[in-house]
C-alpha cells in the first residue's frame, strides 16, 4: 500500500490480515486470503499437519470452532485427520452464509495461487508442522521471498532460516512477556530475523494512549528495531482512528490487524489529511 503522507513524502504500509479473530471473512480460507491480496495486504495462513502428513490452514487444534465437522470429528486433533476427511468439512459456513462451502486449504493449494502472482506475500504462522518439509514446498513452489514465517520461538525462526534463507523471519511477543523476550532477542543482535512484531491489548481507563504497554517502551523498541536494519510490525487487537493515528504518527508502518477494510479506511484518512 504506498500513500503519501501529509508532507508529500511517499510512504509504504505493510500490513497482515491477521486470522484468528478476524471479522470479515472465514479465517484460514483461500477467500481469506484473496480478500487480503485484493485489498493490498498480506494474509496469514496458520498452518498444521494431517496426520497422512499435509500441511493445511488450520489455527486451532480440532475443527470444532471454525468448521462443520460432524460430532464425531470436531474435538479430534487435526494432526489425527487426514487431509481427506478434512476436505469433508466446510470452513466458510459457521462464519455467514455467503461463505459456504469454503474449505480448509493445503498449503500446496495457497502456494500454488501465490506462485501465479509474484507480487503477492504471504504470512506462515507456525501452529504445529514438519519445518524441513514447509521449507521443501517452499523450495518447490520458488515462492521464498514472498514468505514471511512467524512463530513466538525465536529458536524456530532460526531453523526456518537455516532451511530457507530466501525466506523472511518474524518472531511475535505478547505485551505480557515483551520485556525480558525483547531484551533477550536483542541481545542475539536479533539473529535470523527480519521483522519483530509486538502485541498491544486494550488498557484504557482514561481515554489517553490506549494500549497496556507503555507508548515510550514501544518507541524505543521501533528505535532499536530499526537501527539493527530490521522492520518493528504492531498487532493491535483492537484500534481506532486515533489511536492508529499515534502509532503511525511514531513512524511504525507495519501493522497486522482484524479489521482489514476498516484499517485500509483508516489508513487513507490518515495520509490524506
Amino acid at each position: 500500500m504506498m500513500t503519501a503522507d501529509r508532507k508529500g513524502a511517499n510512504q509504504k504500509v505493510h500490513w497482515q490480515a491477521h486470522q484468528s479473530t478476524n471479522t470479515e471473512v472465514p479465517e484460514n480460507t483461500l477467500a481469506a486470503m484473496r480478500y487480503a491480496w485484493e485489498l493490498g495486504g498480506i494474509p496469514e495462513l496458520d498452518i498444521r499437519q494431517t496426520a497422512d502428513g499435509v500441511i493445511i490452514g488450520m489455527h486451532d487444534a480440532t475443527p470444532k470452532r471454525t468448521t462443520d465437522a460432524p460430532e464425531s470429528q470436531r474435538d479430534r486433533p487435526i494432526s489425527e485427520c487426514t487431509f481427506d476427511e478434512v476436505q469433508q468439512w466446510d470452513a466458510g459456513i459457521k462464519f455467514s452464509e455467503p461463505y459456504r462451502g469454503e474449505r480448509v486449504p493445503s498449503l500446496a493449494q495457497i502456494f500454488s495461487v501465490l506462485a501465479q502472482y509474484p507480487e503477492r506475500e504471504l504470512y506462515l504462522d507456525f501452529k504445529e508442522v514438519d519445518l524441513e518439509q514447509m521449507a521443501l514446498l517452499i523450495k518447490e513452489y520458488g515462492i521464498g521471498r514472498q514468505i514471511i514465517f512467524c512463530h513466538c520461538d525465536h529458536e524456530n525462526c532460526k531453523t526456518v532460516k537455516r532451511l530457507a534463507p530466501e525466506v523472511r523471519t518474524m518472531q511475535w511477543i505478547s505485551d505480557q512477556t515483551v520485556d525480558f523476550r525483547f531484551q533477550e532477542t536483542r541481545e542475539t543482535g536479533f539473529a535470523s530475523l527480519d521483522i519483530v512484531q509486538i502485541h498491544l491489548v486494550d488498557d484504557r481507563a482514561d481515554g489517553g494512549w490506549r494500549y497496556r504497554l507503555q507508548r515510550e517502551f514501544l518507541q524505543e523498541a521501533l528505535t532499536h528495531v530499526n537501527e539493527a536494519g530490521l522492520e518493528l510490525e504492531v498487532l493491535p487487537f483492537h484500534f481506532d482512528q486515533d489511536s492508529m493515528f499515534e502509532l503511525l504518527d511514531m513512524g511504525i508502518r507495519r501493522f497486522a490487524v482484524d479489521e482489514p477494510k476498516v484499517f485500509v479506511e483508516t489508513i487513507d484518512r490518515y495520509f490524506n489529511r
